[in-house]
């Protein structure tokens, strides 16, 4: 009797893990299902409001150069030893808390099943306004948003420095930033969601008393013993969020189509 009912247990959690994984993919397109359409109606209607649509995406690295220009504002503004210690210390939280959120989105994109930009997915029958989207993207998963997770992050890392810069950060992520990617067809309004919950989730983690005493502080030390070391690092880091970490991005797609083809040349041998 025990062994059956040993037995039956994992066929039992696999089919309550089916169910509750329907039940969360059917809710996301219902959500998709509902906006999309709405969205892509907008287009046509008025000649001022598709001009700056069609010009919000071809600001991308402006929009991270902002983001990352108040950051070195807050970094050297004029004030007791204290906050500027404290400060700092949420700031540097802040970079690794996007930093995490952008591996840990890249890796569910990965183990996830893949996800179809809507742009390029027949089946929803949408017509998009016109956009210089990148064929790159076709085989890139949508699900979640690298945007919504980076610019979340550090929005809602900035709230515990200033609530008030934050939460306008965080609103110029989802109006600025996350808006038109979901009007062009770049992303669901799901991975926007699932990614500025992510990024959120990640700022608030990594800002906890203990992370900040762990790996702030001691950044911080680093900074007294050798400035020039650790402003070279900061402003490498810096320039890599305010650009989406494409330099990045490139490198590691291009290494990717070497390891593939070295592969291929092996197994082909």
């Amino acid at each position: 009797m025990g062994g059956r009912c040993a037995e039956a247990m994992p066929s039992t959690n696999w089919r309550i893990s089916t169910k509750l994984r329907a039940m969360w993919s059917n809710s996301f397109t219902r959500i998709d299902e509902f906006i999309l359409p709405w969205l892509t109606s907008l287009s046509g209607r008025s000649a001022i409001f598709d001009s700056v649509m069609a010009n919000l995406p071809r600001a991308e690295q402006t929009n991270g150069a902002l983001v990352i220009s108040i950051f070195w504002w807050y970094w050297f503004r004029q004030t007791d030893p204290a906050t500027a210690q404290r400060t700092r210390e949420h700031l540097l939280c802040t970079m690794l808390a996007a930093a995490v959120g952008l591996f840990t989105a890249r890796f569910l994109a990965a183990i996830l099943p893949f996800r179809m930009r809507p742009r390029f997915e027949p089946a929803l029958h949408l017509v998009w306004p016109a956009t210089p989207t990148s064929l790159s993207l076709v085989d890139w998963s949508a699900f979640p948003s690298d945007h919504a997770v980076m610019f979340s992050a550090l929005a809602v890392g900035l709230c515990f420095v200033s609530r008030r810069v934050g939460m306008a950060v965080l609103l110029f992520a989802i109006l600025i930033v996350s808006f038109p990617r979901v009007y062009f067809g770049i992303h669901y309004p799901t991975d926007i969601l699932a990614g500025v919950a992510l990024g959120a989730l990640a700022a608030y983690c990594m800002n906890g008393v203990a992370v900040r005493r762990q790996f702030a502080s001691r950044a911080l030390l680093w900074e007294h013993r050798s400035p020039q070391a650790f402003y070279f690092g900061l402003f490498i880091i810096s320039y890599e969020f305010a650009t989406m970490f494409i330099s990045v991005r490139h490198a590691a797609q291009a290494a990717f189509r070497m390891l593939a083809a070295v592969l291929a040349t092996l197994s082909g041998h």
